[in-house]
């Protein structure tokens, strides 16, 4: 270690609201000598159940919990915040921790509404800090790809197709309260916003196109409390691109997804002079038992901890070198306008053309 490594500050990172996703990110920053976690902050408004999951959230990470925002909205003590709360606060808490002059990243999606967007980029406008969402484009696969692809060993890729699952047999424990996903008041919407922006980000980030018109498909197959709640659980997506350009997405939170962990993707390219497929949780070791057991081991451990370990690395890598950590808001804007077109399209039944945020 050099002593510019030893005498570099440590980034200081806290969490607004930790009700969504905040312990296992904090268990990642946790382990990276370059962070201190500050604590995870609640509004003094919010619902009993909130302050109370924040404040487990923040004691199962051992780092202090705040009943109000006051402490960790002050660039003397915080360098970045992590907005954790449930989808429908992300902007208006973001904004706050822009306002205040700090770094922000949200957990996804950034916002559920086009009015959540414009007020970002307002934030954003006026702010010092910068803003950036949490993504999977550090994926070893979809890097790969996009490798293969600028390579030129695949010609043009004209065709993508995404296949995104979360399984059901994770909800309990993937998932801190069901409601955060399946009641409309908190998460925005179902799985359909929960979910596509990943398939999304990696047609668009693949293809570096734009999607232009989408028609969606979407029903509840699996998930009583997705029927009780009256949004979806499972949907499929078709797309059109810049210059001719297609994309399927096939997602859902289906009972036993076909993956290793919580969650699934696998992803096919067809191209002009070739093709190439990739899954998230890829390359694996595989067991073989003398009883006939099989047990098939990712490397680096499931995709949903793997390639969020990568991201969050490189995030406090690029705050600490200066840099504009990547995935902004034109990046979660773009997603969020294909999300709100796949929607449109379900009451239409008929395609619908993007109109684009900003």
């Amino acid at each position: 270690m050099n002593a510019t490594t030893w005498l570099k500050p440590k980034l200081r990172i806290g969490f607004l609201s930790g009700i969504r996703h905040a312990v296992p990110y904090a268990e990642i920053l946790a382990d990276l000598p370059d962070v201190e976690l500050v604590g995870v902050a609640e509004e003094p408004q919010s619902p009993a159940w909130m302050k109370e999951d924040s404040a487990k959230a923040a004691a199962a990470v051992g780092i202090t919990y705040f009943d109000s925002l006051g402490p960790l909205l002050d660039a003397n003590a915080v360098d970045a915040l992590i907005v954790c709360s449930e989808p429908t606060r992300h902007a208006a808490l973001a904004a706050r921790a822009l306002a205040a002059g700090l770094h922000v990243l949200v957990d996804k999606p950034i916002g559920t509404s086009r009015a959540d967007i414009d007020q970002l980029v307002r934030a954003e406008e006026a702010a010092v800090g910068t803003l950036s969402v949490i993504n999977r484009l550090h994926s070893p696969a979809v890097q790969r790809l996009r490798r293969w692809i600028d390579a030129g060993t695949m010609g043009l890729p004209l065709h993508v197709d995404v296949e995104w699952f979360a399984s059901g047999a994770h909800f309990a424990t993937s998932v801190e309260r069901p409601e955060l996903v399946v009641d409309p008041s908190l998460s925005g919407g179902g799985e359909l916003l929960n979910f596509l922006l990943y398939p999304v980000d990696y047609i668009r980030f693949l293809t570096g196109l734009e999607v232009v018109e989408v028609h969606c498909e979407a029903s509840t197959l699996f998930g009583t409390l997705h029927e009780e709640n009256g949004v979806e659980d499972c949907a499929i997506v078709s797309l059109l691109l810049q210059n001719g350009v297609t994309a399927t997405v096939t997602l859902g939170r289906v009972p036993a997804a076909p993956g290793l962990g919580p969650v699934s993707s696998s992803i096919r390219i067809l191209g002009s002079h070739g093709n190439a497929s990739s899954d998230d949780d890829k390359p694996q070791v595989s067991r073989y038992d003398s009883a006939g057991g099989v047990a098939a081991l990712p490397i680096g451990g499931p995709s949903s901890v793997a390639i969020l370990r990568i991201m969050l690395k490189q995030y406090v890598q690029d705050l600490q070198s200066g840099s504009t950590p990547g995935y902004g808001i034109s990046d979660a804007a773009a997603s969020l306008a294909i999300i709100e077109a796949a929607y449109e399209s379900v009451v239409q039944g008929q395609p619908v053309t993007v109109a684009s945020y900003g």
